[in-house]
């Protein structure tokens, strides 16, 4: 007749042996591989009866275009390029067309620019 105390420990040990089994299986790469296939293959399955083709090329053009489309306002607002250049179709007294000025910075960053360079070059000479 076992002791309640052994029956316990015996218990407890066979508990600890089933989590270390537990831990490598979730553990292996080889316990999971099937499974991911398997939600591969299913999803791949969902794609070509569920997702219309023209889904799948029409989503990335459209995420390119809104990049883009960012990528030019970022542009404008960090040179200040957001005035407008108007242009009259023709003054009332017979002139020509004639352009309203605007508010354009970009002389002023080029010449900044052009700057940078010189005291890079003059930083590279001081030092080589």
């Amino acid at each position: 007749m076992m002791r309640p105390v052994k029956r316990l420990q015996s218990s407890k040990e066979s508990f600890i042996e089933i989590l270390i089994i537990v831990k490598a299986c979730l553990t292996s790469f080889w316990f999971w591989f099937p499974a991911l296939y398997c939600v591969y293959f299913y999803m791949q399955i969902w794609l070509i009866f569920c997702v219309h083709p023209l889904t799948i090329l029409v989503l990335p053009i459209a995420l390119s275009i809104y990049v883009i489309i960012l990528e030019d306002k970022k542009v404008k607002a960090f040179y200040e390029l957001n005035g407008i250049k108007y242009l009259d179709a023709a003054h009332p007294l017979g002139e020509g067309p004639k352009m309203k000025t605007s508010n354009f910075r970009v002389e002023k960053y080029v010449k900044e620019y052009e700057k940078l360079l010189k005291k890079k070059q003059e930083e590279q000479k001081d030092s080589g």
